[in-house]
Parts: structure tokens; C-alpha cells; sequence
């Protein structure tokens, strides 16, 4: 069988920092120190200038940075243990050997000129070396700008690029979190759930959910696709509510519009990480928001996609989609995903089908950039979260996570 997308609409984003600073070298036993034999910290804790006489070698500090520097530990800006060069005997301070800073676990932390990293998981240049929001690097770790990779992110995000804060940073919220209803337009309904931790000086994640035809905000606002524990107080949901419990494929992108201005207004969001979440003409109207908005959505995903017409054109945008064995009828692996993939430049082919009381889920091979396709394939009926053979609990929100994530 094809591919078929999947969609989801919830959003949210982050910190860092080096420092620099010089000490001058102790002269070693029975020597002195040559002239302008100071030990300083460039970026990323480099010495500079200090030179040993033959045969000393300051041993490295656990980490290895010199005064000033400072070492991300999983992120976090930590001073390495006993990171001050200690002289040689007989000679100056000289950094051990590949006396550049060792990056602790969680990837290279070499700051650009000034080591700021920006709440969003972004290193930039920055003026003076000071850390933003207490301090630490994001949590959701991106690639690096100016600078060197960043690390692993803690909710297990990827590369996210420099984020793009919303005009509700810096805000207090005067919306309400979930359960309680938010009411727009004078008569439309919507929810949100951010983490209990949320500060507004931090740019979140945030995933639109749409629920099936015949439901409301309310069915997808408790766990969030049960995506909510996997996003680790990453991301911010927001659950939208058809009006009369059906998706109009025209009035609700205008809906979905104004709903997602009025979060942006509001909360801290990272306006480059806006992603969609559906299940059947949930997951088909997710499709049509996503499309009808260029550069506005990063990523959908669509459990079970029908009921609401496929868009006819759309902008490359990463699409996931899921689709049980024994709901193909009359909608097919090539409505859910290829057309997706078509738009996304990938290679369009057979994909593999679930084996009995199982799944499997595909990626699309040669996509353009940043825009992948994945297919899933499962033994089941119409649902969001399908269980396999034995198993008590849904495997897609496993799959679904990574997907988001990466963005």
C-alpha cells in the first residue's frame, strides 16, 4: 500500500552562554614565566598565550575550559571540575593536550563571539557572554548558528533553527488554561493546555489538535493525542471545536486563523514550530489548514483523513498519516499520503502493509529537505490510537513524537 498523511495543530521554545576571562600563569617550580605567559579563555575556553617552558603541561580540567570558561553538561552551563590551568613545573601554564575546551556530554557547546544562546535552541552571537533565562541552554536543542552543533534535545528535539518569538512573550497570559473553555469570535470555543512550569520568556512548541466529526475540544484536550507526557513541558496544545461537532472546510480555516492569533498574542510561542494534529475529518481539515497558510505550519499529522476534501495545491510541508487495515475502504493509503509526498518531491512507490496484530510505519525515500513523509500501516479500524497484538496501550503517540520533534 501508499503512504497516507497524518495531521495535528498544538505549538511551543529556550537558553545558554559562555564567558571569558584571564588569570595570569603561576611560575613553575625553578622557572618564571616567559613574557606575556597569561592564561586566558577565548570562546569556547581556549588559553591564549601561555606558553609552558619544556615540559610542563597543565593536566586538563575534568571538561577542560581555563578561567572563565564553561562547559555545557547535557545543556546546562557547568564550570569544569578544577578548571583552573594550574602551572607546569618549570614553566608556564600551557592548555594539556588539545587544550581547546572538551564539550561535556550532550554535544559541542562552542559559542559564537560573545557565547549567547537564545531561548529556542539556537546558539547566536551575543555581546558580552550572559546567559539567557537563568542560564541554561534550551531544552529543546537546535542547531547551532554562529557557532557549533548543539546537544541532544531533553524532549528528544531536533533541529529546530533560530526561534521566532511571539508578540505574548514577556506577557502574562489573560487566557485560561485547560479545561477551562476559551471563547472567540463571540461564539467559538477553544482549549488550551500549557505546562504547569510555563514561563513567558521562553518560546513554546505549539500543536493544534482536531477532533473527529461529531466531537469537540474536550475529547482531545486531556492527553493531547497522548502526545502531552512525551513533550516533557515543551510544547503548548491547543484543541479547537468544530462548530456543531463538523469541520467546515471553508468558515474553520478562518476559525483556526483567528484562534491561533489570539494564542500568539497571548502566549510565548516560537511562531517557526506551529504543527497540526487530526484524527478523520479532524485530520482532513488539518490537512486544509496547513495548506491554506504557507510558511505558517511547520508539520501535520493525520490519523484516518476523510470528510473533508483534499487541498489541490500546497507548499512542501512535512506530513505523517496513519490508516488501520480494515478502514481502507474507500479510503486509501494513496489518499492519505502520496500526494504529500508528491508535493514534498519524494519518491512515490509501494509501501509496506502491517503484518497481522502489528504496524508499520515508513518513510518516504527521497524527500526535499526538511520535508519528510511518513506512512503508517496498521492492523485496525477507524482510530488515533491503535494498539497492537497484546498490548494495552497505543503505540502512535511513540511514533508521532519523534516526528514533531525534530522541527
Amino acid at each position: 500500500m501508499k503512504k497516507s498523511p497524518l495531521i495535528v495543530i498544538t505549538f511551543g521554545i529556550i537558553a545558554g552562554l559562555s564567558a571569558c576571562s584571564s588569570s595570569p600563569g603561576n611560575p613553575g617550580t625553578g622557572g618564571t614565566p616567559s613574557h606575556g605567559g597569561v592564561t586566558q579563555s577565548g570562546a569556547g575556553g581556549a588559553a591564549t598565550g601561555g606558553q609552558a617552558a619544556t615540559g610542563g603541561v597543565t593536566p586538563p580540567a575534568t571538561g577542560g575550559v581555563g578561567t572563565g570558561g564553561r562547559l555545557a553538561t547535557g545543556g546546562n552551563s557547568q564550570p569544569a571540575t578544577g578548571g583552573n590551568n594550574q602551572p607546569a613545573t618549570g614553566g608556564n601554564s600551557q592548555p594539556a593536550t588539545g587544550g581547546n575546551s572538551q564539550p561535556a556530554t550532550g554535544g559541542n557547546s562552542q559559542p559564537a563571539t560573545g557565547g549567547l544562546v537564545t531561548t529556542g535552541g539556537t546558539v547566536n552571537p551575543g555581546t558580552g557572554g550572559t546567559n539567557a533565562t537563568g542560564g541554561t541552554s534550551p531544552r529543546d536543542g537546535g542547531t547551532a548558528t554562529g557557532g557549533a552543533d548543539a546537544g541532544a534535545a531533553a524532549d528528544g528535539g531536533g533541529s529546530a533553527g533560530a526561534a521566532v518569538p511571539s508578540a505574548g512573550c514577556g506577557k502574562a497570559p489573560t487566557l485560561k488554561n485547560s479545561p477551562t473553555l476559551n471563547t472567540i469570535s463571540g461564539s467559538r470555543n477553544f482549549i488550551i493546555h500549557w505546562p504547569t512550569d510555563y514561563t513567558n520568556t521562553k518560546p513554546y512548541r505549539l500543536i493544534f489538535n482536531l477532533h473527529g466529526a461529531g466531537g469537540s475540544a474536550t475529547e482531545t484536550s486531556g492527553n493531547n493525542y497522548g502526545l502531552w507526557s512525551l513533550s516533557n513541558g515543551s510544547t503548548i496544545f491547543v484543541s479547537l471545536s468544530a462548530n456543531g461537532g463538523y469541520w467546515d472546510g471553508t468558515k474553520d480555516t478562518t476559525y483556526a486563523s483567528d484562534v491561533l492569533k489570539a494564542v500568539e498574542a497571548d502566549l510565548c510561542i516560537d511562531t517557526t514550530r506551529i504543527m497540526l494534529e487530526g484524527f478523520s475529518q479532524g485530520a482532513a481539515m488539518a490537512r486544509v489548514i496547513g495548506c491554506a497558510f504557507p510558511g505558517v505550519y511547520r508539520a501535520i499529522v493525520g490519523h484516518s483523513a476523510g470528510g473533508v476534501n483534499m487541498p489541490t495545491t500546497c507548499d512542501p510541508i512535512p506530513y505523517f498519516g496513519s490508516l488501520g487495515l480494515s478502514d481502507v475502504s474507500g479510503n486509501s493509503q494513496a489518499t492519505q499520503t502520496d500526494q504529500f509526498a508528491k508535493w514534498d518531491g519524494c519518491t512515490i512507490e509501494t509501501l509496506p502493509t502491517a503484518k497481522t496484530g502489528s504496524h508499520v510505519c515508513t518513510p518516504y525515500k527521497g524527500c526535499a529537505a526538511g520535508k519528510p513523509v511518513v506512512w503508517c500501516s496498521y492492523d485496525g479500524g477507524h482510530t488515533p490510537s491503535p494498539t497492537d497484538s497484546g498490548k494495552s496501550s497505543s503505540w502512535m503517540p511513540s511514533e508521532v513524537w519523534p516526528f514533531f520533534s525534530q522541527f
